[in-house]
């Protein structure tokens, strides 16, 4: 199965403990696949530079993390720009790398994308019931 994460379940897996993290792992672990694109990869790098965040910093998963995120096999390049969610245009590089990658699912902790609830035939999960269903 071919997945994109949003930003905020990659730093909620990386900092915390939970499904975000199980996530993370078995999609490191080649339970599934990564896709991801590199506007969301940008989009992490300023999210991690937040000041509140600055303790992840120390986390020993974050490098490993990000070495795997940074591997060209996931990584894919958005043919179009979307305009769907209009409260938060970010989440929109989320739905792009969705259709270019040919996503199966994507794993969000976000209110608006978990609104969409799904996109073009792809279901938009939290990443409790991601783990619940398929781990």
């Amino acid at each position: 199965m071919k997945v994109v994460l949003d930003t905020n379940t990659i730093v909620w897996g990386i900092g915390w403990d939970g499904p975000p993290r199980r996530v993370i792992l078995a999609l490191r672990d080649g339970r599934h696949h990564l896709v991801i694109s590199p506007d969301l990869l940008a989009e992490l790098t300023k999210v991690l530079s937040y000041p509140k965040l600055r303790p992840l910093a120390a986390h020993p998963l974050l490098r490993v993390v990000l070495e795997w995120l940074h591997q060209p096999e996931h990584i894919v390049i958005p043919k179009e720009r979307l305009s769907v969610v209009r409260a938060d245009p970010q989440d929109n590089l989320v739905l792009e790398a969705a259709v270019s990658g040919r996503a199966d699912t994507i794993v969000s902790g976000d209110r608006d994308l978990l609104a969409v609830r799904e996109f073009q035939n792809i279901p938009i999960v939290t990443a409790r019931q991601f783990a619940t269903k398929y781990l």
